[in-house]
């Protein structure tokens, strides 16, 4: 898990989402059982100039290549009016697409004055080489490369000023400085200044004013993406892979004139430990849950700019009595939706629910 890790988070469901970028530079710790602790920081933020900063602690299950990662304490902030602090809790799966390695997963947080919920919601990371910020000193100690040796003197390949000054002629059988006397030193290949980005660096440094946060910032509300194509997929969010690789059949389409949206799902059976993770067009609104007698709810807001929510549920596991089954109860405005789902290894279970503004027709 070492390294930087870079990418988003979404806060919020409908017309009430908003999108943040999200890094994280972590630490792991020498441990030798499978789960391992890291340490780390993270930074939420719209630009480098509005961002909150906060160490982390978490573990790192690497037999189930999952991290949880709990941010601890604010360090840095810099936001606008009426944007609120924040702490996230995050829980993550790794994987690896081709060369690219990815954290994936949902957070929930809360406010870190109040200590009231500040939501949740999904993240999505991918290991990069490069910070928008300026690199943890952890980050240079476990890269920093060792003094190459020359193994013919066993001295290590260091410019050294000699004791005294060579000789004006030397034999070409004699050892050699390493920069002739005589002519004009070598033009310098690497700048320092290439190792971080000097206008990130500068805006960090003169922001590091001494309030803690890690924060969500509410300035700018992110443009909402309409669906493009036959199955009312938005383009802007990847297609996890569980959605991608089993078959997603159709179980039923709700049309409606009211915004608010309740969806609640029971073990349709004997409680037999079935446990799902629901998605909204891609996103993941609920990772993970048991399924019992007591509802899972999830409440969506619809709008006439995001009209259109695909939900999906996948099976986590099969339960003791296979396939995994659900009871989805759906309310929206006066009417309630009673239908019977089952997921799979190889099939997840689709509805689709569609707002029409009030006035136009819903049947």
């Amino acid at each position: 898990m070492f390294g930087i890790w870079r990418g988003y988070f979404y806060s919020g469901y409908g017309a009430f989402k908003q999108q943040y970028k999200y890094e994280i530079q972590l630490n792991e710790l020498p441990n030798p059982n499978s789960q391992k602790s890291v340490q780390g920081v993270t930074y939420s933020y719209r630009t480098t100039v509005f961002y909150g900063k906060a160490s982390l602690q978490g573990i790192y299950d690497s037999k189930n290549k999952s991290i949880t990662i709990k941010e601890t304490k604010l360090v840095e902030l810099r936001i606008a009016d009426k944007s609120e602090p924040c702490l996230m809790t995050c829980y993550l799966d790794y994987r690896k697409e081709g060369s690219t390695e990815i954290l994936e997963g949902t957070f929930t947080s809360v406010n870190a004055n109040s200590k009231g919920d500040c939501g949740s919601g999904y993240v999505y990371l991918e290991r990069k080489t490069e910070s928008d910020f300026q690199k943890e000193d952890f980050l240079f100690k476990k890269t920093k490369p060792s003094i190459k040796v020359d193994t013919t003197t066993a001295k290590p390949l260091v410019k050294t000023k000699p004791a005294t000054a060579p000789p004006a002629k030397q034999n070409k059988t004699t050892q050699q400085p390493l920069v002739k006397k005589t002519n004009p030193p070598a033009k310098t290949t690497t700048k320092p200044k290439t190792t971080q980005p000097s206008n990130s660096t500068a805006k960090k440094q003169s922001l590091s004013q001494g309030k803690d946060t890690i924060v969500k910032v509410a300035p700018v509300v992110p443009p909402v993406t309409k669906p493009v194509d036959q199955n009312l997929v938005k383009k802007n969010i990847p297609i996890p892979d569980v959605i991608r690789d089993r078959d997603n059949p159709l179980v039923k389409k709700i049309l409606t004139n009211s915004m608010d949206i309740t969806i609640q799902l029971y073990d349709n059976g004997e409680i037999d430990g079935d446990t799902i993770t629901v998605y909204d067009n891609n996103q993941v609104i609920a990772y993970h849950k048991g399924l019992t007698k007591k509802a899972i709810t999830l409440n969506i807001k619809a709008s006439s700019d995001d009209p259109v929510h695909e939900i999906v549920m996948v099976a986590n596991n099969l339960g003791a009595i296979p396939p995994n089954t659900a009871l989805m109860i759906v309310t929206t405005g006066d009417k309630r939706y009673e239908l019977f789902i089952s997921s799979d290894e190889t099939k997840n279970a689709k509805i689709i629910i569609q707002y029409k503004e009030p006035g136009t027709d819903s049947k």
